[in-house]
């Protein structure tokens, strides 16, 4: 009969910390392994190994300052990540955030140049614009998947280049500074009243971090974001619409859920997600909309969700850790003759790593489940065959 429970057990353990360990196991196999490999492709340019990750390690941690860096680079990804994982979810892929963040900075630009009002409504204003222009933007692809059934692959990628073109246009345009003699293509400098407070000036922590470190109030929200999604997908009625849609849509469909709703409510809460993106740049950085912006965040998220298996918690660890590799990256220009390329082929050895790892963990955490259920039936035909 224990067997049988919600709290069945394996040997002598729950089964849930049986898949735990599995999976533990898996994933300290999975970052061996990438060290591993990184470690000869790091040794074939002449450089020990032992000295680049200890470098990588020292220039991340060494100062809180270091980690503030860390943090701040670990911002937008998690908000990105969190939007391709809510898409992925209901098995949409949302290849768009990098457009949809891309409009929700040019919204939030436009309410931030063109309007003057005190903090208290100028700064939710501003965020509200980002979240607007990126859920509009997201909406197009959703809309034509359900009423067209064309692939939101293929419409997020046009829909990516339409966006670089609109911000291109805005900044020669509507948006451009009115500062004469700058040839710079930007907008005027936001005012205060528009930017997003640094955590250090706020409590006075200054001196160990400096406004050279932009972690804004945009890494808590991003935690609290992380969270409301966990909530969302696993406590609430669109949650287990999502996971429905998104495991057994036939089932799902039978059952009385809307595919078609779900999958348009999803994408645009992943757009929502998506409008945060750009924000610790542009509010919290460079107080500006120019064309150097910050680009890439959109697809390094998907990289950044697969390396946290689509789970919330997942990706706030998988976010720092490409964080740390990023501010790592300064260090090895400075001390080592490595490319800077190398980072990229170590993020990409540790997402593919995990990705194997996990793959195989779950095939063996499903082997011995039905190996376990089918033991429980022979049990019970045992029992049946007894007492007949």
């Amino acid at each position: 009969m224990g067997d049988t429970a919600g709290t069945a057990q394996v040997g002598g353990r729950p089964k849930w910390v049986d898949t735990f360990m599995i999976q533990g196991l898996a994933l300290a196999g999975a970052l061996l392994f990438a060290a591993l490999v990184g470690g000869i492709i790091i040794s074939a340019f002449g450089e020990n190994p032992f000295f680049v990750y200890r470098v990588l390690w020292f220039f991340s941690t060494s100062r809180l300052s270091d980690f503030g860096k860390v943090l701040e680079n670990a911002t937008p990804l998690i908000f990105s990540a969190l939007a391709v994982a809510v898409a992925f979810k209901a098995s949409m892929f949302n290849i768009g955030v990098e457009g949809q963040y891309y409009v929700g900075m040019v919204a939030a630009a436009a309410v931030a140049v063109f309007l003057d009002l005190p903090t208290v409504l100028h700064l939710p204003l501003v965020v509200l614009a980002a979240i607007l222009g990126a859920v509009i933007w997201a909406a197009i692809p959703a809309i034509l998947k359900v009423k067209t059934g064309a692939h939101e692959v293929v419409t997020t990628i046009m829909m990516n280049g339409i966006a670089v073109s609109l911000l291109a246009w805005a900044l020669l345009n509507p948006l451009r500074t009115s500062r004469q003699g700058l040839i710079d293509l930007r907008t005027d400098q936001f005012p205060e009243s528009a930017l997003i407070p640094n955590l250090g000036s706020t409590f006075g922590l200054e001196n160990v971090l400096p406004r050279s470190v932009h972690l804004t109030w945009l890494f808590p929200l991003a935690l609290l974001a992380a969270l409301m999604v966990w909530f969302l997908l696993h406590r609430t009625s669109l949650g287990f619409e999502t996971r429905a849609v998104g495991g057994a849509p036939g089932a799902a469909e039978a059952g009385g859920i809307s595919i078609g709703a779900t999958q348009i409510m999803v994408f645009l809460l992943s757009g929502a997600l998506a409008g945060f993106v750009g924000l610790n740049h542009l509010l919290g950085d460079a107080g500006f909309l120019g064309a150097n912006y910050e680009t890439q965040l959109g697809f390094t998220g998907i990289a950044v969700a697969f390396l946290g298996r689509n789970n919330p918690i997942g990706i706030v660890l998988a976010a720092i850790g490409i964080g740390m590799l990023n501010r790592g990256e300064d260090g090895l220009a400075l001390v080592t003759d490595l490319p800077r390329e190398i980072v990229i082929i170590l993020e990409g050895l540790l997402i593919l790593s995990v990705v194997v790892a996990y793959e195989i963990t779950r095939r063996i955490v499903l082997r011995r489940r039905q190996r376990e259920v089918r033991a429980g039936e022979l049990a019970t035909e045992k029992v049946h065959g007894a007492t007949a």
